[in-house]
């Protein structure tokens, strides 16, 4: 009996021996509290939260396009990656991007985003159904049909980049409905009272400013003979230094003496590996000629396609 009672007396101070070697565990570490509870130390809380870089569409200009903007966004703690980007996109472009505009009524708030499946549902507030700051009551309905639709397709088409949800199903929290979520209705594109329930949204490209909608403008401007669009579409620095962009009253002139356009077609064109330039095939009609098989190369410019300056030019001269 003593020889057990030394033995358990040894183990106890071995045990207090090794225990007093070993040093505490640093307090940023998650640690399970007496209960089960996941804790989390003062200095944990103060750690900096994630940041991603993801790509984000907006209405380019008053056209009928997206276009994209690369954004390095903060994830806050336990938030999700699907909710930082719509909230980005709420947000709207960054302040010094003019040619891109916001899509979102003023007082919007993301209140949930949450996956099933290959579905991403959002909870937007009601302010999400209003009036955009700028927009007249009485606005076109073409206008105010599109606005809305592009403001569907950003959703898709920035959630569908990062690769989060294959589709987008809309829900608006009515706070004057006994804060029921329900699904959009038609009338939020039409301005009716149309109660009919709006599919989820998917991508679709033709809303957005690819190299072969991009080139697509630069032929309609070009053909309408829409000189400050045209003008907006060239690239600042063009591939050489020689290519920067002329002053825009010596463009206008030199675009005025140009070939007159009346009618085109072209090819999707391929991008090359590094992303900042595209090549399409494009058949030109003229008053006094036709031209098949020409080659038209795009700049990447700040996220958005243009065309070097002095190969528009050649282009209208049918110059090679």
């Amino acid at each position: 009996m003593r020889k057990k009672t030394a033995w358990a007396a040894l183990l106890v101070c071995c045990m207090l021996t090794l225990t007093g070697c070993m040093t505490s565990p640093p307090d940023a570490l998650l640690r399970e509290g007496t209960e089960g509870q996941r804790l989390i130390s003062a200095s944990t809380a103060e750690l900096s939260p994630d940041s991603r870089t993801v790509t984000l569409y907006f209405r380019y200009e008053d056209s009928d396009y997206l276009a994209p903007e690369q954004r390095e966004i903060q994830l806050k703690r336990n938030e999700s990656l699907e909710k930082a980007v719509v909230e980005a996109l709420i947000q709207g472009p960054d302040a010094s991007n003019l040619a891109l505009s916001p899509l979102f009524p003023p007082g919007t708030e993301v209140l949930a985003a949450t996956v099933q499946g290959d579905t991403l549902f959002i909870t937007f507030s009601e302010a999400f159904l209003g009036r955009y700051a700028d927009e007249a009551s009485d606005a076109a309905s073409s206008e105010w049909t599109l606005r809305r639709q592009l403001c569907l397709q950003s959703l898709a088409a920035s959630l569908t980049e990062e690769g989060l949800c294959a589709q987008v199903q809309v829900l608006v929290d009515h706070s004057t409905a006994q804060s029921a979520s329900v699904r959009l209705q038609a009338g939020f594109l039409n301005r009716t009272n149309d109660d009919a329930l709006l599919p989820p949204v998917t991508r679709d490209e033709s809303c957005l400013l690819t190299p072969c909608n991009t080139a697509a403008l630069i032929l309609q401007a070009w053909k309408a003979q829409d000189w400050p669009s045209l003008y907006d579409l060239t690239a600042r620095e063009g591939e050489t230094a020689e290519a920067a962009r002329a002053g825009e009253q010596i463009a206008f002139d030199a675009f005025s003496a140009a070939r007159m356009l009346t009618d085109f077609s072209l090819s999707p064109g391929t991008v090359s590996f590094d992303g900042q330039r595209a090549v399409l095939t494009v058949s030109l009609e003229t008053v006094d000629q036709t031209v098949r098989g020409y080659p038209l190369i795009l700049l990447r410019e700040e996220g958005i396609w243009k065309m070097d300056y002095t190969r528009l030019i050649k282009m209208m001269n049918g110059n090679d």
